[in-house]
């Protein structure tokens, strides 16, 4: 499987302004997202997916941004995936580029994701 680097982060204010949907700059997700190295962490996980052919894989802050709320929510992938679908501030710190309230990915993506992520330190 290849990876392919997709880390754009929109501002606060852009985030989900076509449908009316504003984020608090005090909600705990909206800061840690600007807090968080996720070029660093991306680069780790770049190098699991040396080559450059097969189909491209999910973006890695998108799956690992749902893992971290994951472990903070207790849900299960399926509950997860749809509490990612309500919550503009989930979407925001998962790195999607605006609000929708279509399912972000399938629940198995998770669990593919847990098998092939290798331990990531940020340097």
């Amino acid at each position: 499987m290849v990876y392919r680097t997709k880390t754009v982060q929109l501002s606060i204010e852009s985030f989900g302004q076509g449908l009316g949907v504003s984020l608090s700059p005090d909600n705990k997700w909206v800061q840690l997202a600007d807090q968080l190295p996720w070029t660093q962490l991306e680069d780790a996980y770049r190098e699991v997916f040396p080559s450059p052919l097969g189909r491209a894989g999910k973006p890695f802050r998108l799956l690992y941004g749902a893992q971290l709320i994951k472990q903070a929510t207790d849900l299960s992938d399926a509950d997860l995936v749809k509490a990612i679908r309500d919550t503009p501030a989930y979407q925001y710190f998962m790195g999607c580029p605006t609000y929708t309230v279509r399912l972000p990915f399938n629940p198995s993506a998770l669990s593919h994701f847990r098998k092939r992520i290798a331990p990531i330190s940020p340097q």
